[in-house]
């Protein structure tokens, strides 16, 4: 399509025509009926536990060290959401008051837990709700910088090195929306965030001291925003073009 366009531009500019690109609106639909599932609940999202402690390579598991945060994402769709004119969302106080006292073990893909959540979600008169698990990964890894610079006792430029560890960060968050009234998920997917930061050894000590909570939730935003992206209407822009009179 683009090579098409691109055709099209010099075909005018050879006959003369100047061409302006401009940037318009276009309306994106939700890539789920909004029509029928308006009001939802949103439920707090659990640590998925994993098979052993490793992802990929070095990275650890450390998932279970950041207590609470599944709350947290929760909060965050939540606001997210009630931003959306498409949507209404179930109360925070309102949802915890169900809650109360009640701890949903194991996966929300299990057939007993589903269920669960769908009794859930009817006792809080929700179309859907919403929930899922995540799993947030760190990994140390040893990098060497190269400059250059001139020494004037060699009288020529020569190659410096600076050692220094990188600190990794992986978030997945996977987000599953629940018919209320047909007991079945009719969302499931995986949202990927990454980050990284560069420590000396004395900042990287530091750093293992220092809480995870301010770069977990950092990512989870972004991981959040994906999601809300796939599921409300929202308007992005594209590129257009304009053939101007030469006159």
């Amino acid at each position: 399509m683009r090579a098409a366009i691109f055709l099209y531009l010099l075909v005018l500019a050879g006959c003369g025509q100047r061409v302006m690109e401009i940037e318009v609106p276009v309306k994106v639909d939700s890539e789920i009926d909004i029509d029928r599932y308006q009001r939802l609940a949103v439920l707090p999202f659990t640590n998925q536990a994993a098979d052993s402690d490793k992802y990929e390579g070095s990275f650890l598991d450390n998932s279970s060290a950041l207590e609470n945060m599944g709350h947290e994402i929760a909060l965050m769709l939540r606001y997210r959401l009630n931003r959306r004119e498409a949507f209404k969302v179930v109360d925070s106080k309102e949802t915890a008051k169900m809650l109360a006292g009640e701890v949903l073990e194991g996966s929300i893909f299990e057939a007993q837990i589903l269920g669960q959540v769908a009794l859930i979600g009817e006792y809080l008169e929700a179309d859907a709700v919403i929930t899922g698990n995540f799993r947030f990964f760190t990994a140390n890894e040893p990098r060497r910088h190269y400059t250059e610079r001139y020494s004037p006792g060699l009288q020529r430029y020569i190659t410096d090195y600076q050692d220094y560890l990188q600190k990794n960060y992986i978030l997945t968050l996977r987000a599953a929306i629940v018919d209320v009234e047909n007991q079945k998920i009719i969302w499931d997917d995986v949202y990927r965030t990454a980050a990284s930061e560069a420590h000396s050894l004395g900042t990287l000590i530091i750093s293992q001291i220092a809480s995870s909570d301010s770069t977990f939730k950092r990512l989870a935003k972004q991981a959040v925003a994906q999601f809300i992206t796939k599921i409300a209407p929202h308007y992005e822009k594209e590129d257009r073009y304009i053939a101007l009179s030469p006159h």
